[in-house]
């Protein structure tokens, strides 16, 4: 018998279950998610139709999510951690460059997912008598509450916002400024001669950022002036 050495030792078997090329294969689902849930309802997309467009095996969308259901919460946290991250530093930082940090945050992550905003509102427009609508809701309730984006009524109470502002409709303002770019139906943005990409949304943070700057909160030198 030949001692075992490297040259004559039987070869390494897989292990069991375990697919070749994980990252990518994973990465690849998540995509597949963001585009197939973004085009039709979540019923509508079989788990065969999200395997194919990633060119993996259906197998694997429970190998590493467990079910259709854990692809779509993974796509929904991942997609929507840099904002979560965001969220939580205006928060424990409340100034006025807070709306605009976030904003610029949330267009830089939207920019590479054009679509994705298009899925939050129809999450947000679901029966949440359902209990199966609370379960498709659940992860991105989880990333991202409202609570954590209402900070407007937080400014106004620190006198950072003008006089004459109503923080409701700051808030509103500052949801349609974030929101809207990216749920406008395409042949408005045709008629515009607009692309949503990242140079155009960097031209509209810019000038978004202005109009907040400039229309909701007080000029430097009043934020110091003695009550």
């Amino acid at each position: 018998m030949k001692p075992n050495t490297v040259e004559n030792l039987p070869p390494k078997k897989a292990k069991v279950g375990r697919p070749n090329q994980d990252t990518q294969s994973r990465e690849q689902l998540i995509v597949a998610a963001r585009t197939l849930f973004v085009e039709r309802d979540y019923a509508q997309v079989s788990t065969r139709e999200l395997a194919k467009m990633a060119g993996t095996d259906p197998a694997l969308i429970r190998y590493y999510f467990g079910s259709k259901e854990g692809l779509f919460s993974t796509m929904i946290r991942e997609t929507a951690v840099p904002i979560k991250q965001q969220l939580r530093q205006i928060n424990r930082t409340l100034e006025t460059d807070g709306p605009a940090s976030f904003m610029r945050t949330y267009y830089q992550v939207m920019s590479a997912h054009p679509h994705f905003p298009r899925l939050i509102f129809k999450l947000a427009s679901l029966d949440q008598s359902q209990t199966h609508n609370q379960e498709l809701t659940k992860a991105f309730n989880e990333i991202i509450s409202l609570e954590d984006v209402l900070f407007f009524d937080k400014l106004k109470s620190q006198g950072l916002l003008r006089e004459d502002v109503d923080s409701r409709c700051a808030q509103l303002s500052f949801f349609a400024m974030m929101v809207f770019p990216f749920i406008v139906p395409d042949i408005f943005l045709n008629k515009l001669g607009v692309e949503i990409n990242p140079a155009f949304l960097q031209q509209l943070f810019e000038q978004n950022s202005k109009l907040l700057a400039q229309g909701l909160f007080k000029p430097e030198e009043s934020k110091h002036e003695p009550k």
